[in-house]
């Protein structure tokens, strides 16, 4: 299961869904929790101009080494998706372990 927050000072009008799974492929949907909160008060850099803070976990997928690969096809995604400059987005990878994730009993 991957989970990503987005969070950004983007207005909420401006911003649809479908651009976030978008980016996620049709075999991945089912395991991906999305969560995008627009119209955040935040300052980058000194300015309020905007600006993108995403967390991104997942279970055995994000490690030193693949963590740039990911960053590099992101940053344009975000950038061409909200308008957001590239050094405007902190992107956080968190790799977590699977027992860190309660499932309801079968």
């Amino acid at each position: 299961m991957k989970i990503n927050y987005n969070y950004n000072n983007v207005e909420a009008r401006k911003l649809k869904e479908s651009v976030f799974l978008s980016y996620f492929s049709k075999e991945c949907l089912s395991k991906v929790v999305v969560n995008v909160l627009p119209g955040q008060r935040m300052i980058s850099g000194g300015t309020s101009e905007p600006t993108c803070w995403m967390n991104l976990w997942s279970i055995g997928v994000f490690d030193a080494e693949r963590n740039p690969g990911y960053a590099t096809k992101l940053y344009p995604f975000i950038t061409e998706s909200l308008g957001i400059a590239s050094d405007k987005i902190v992107l956080l990878f968190h790799d977590i372990a699977a027992t860190q994730r309660a499932q309801p009993p079968a």
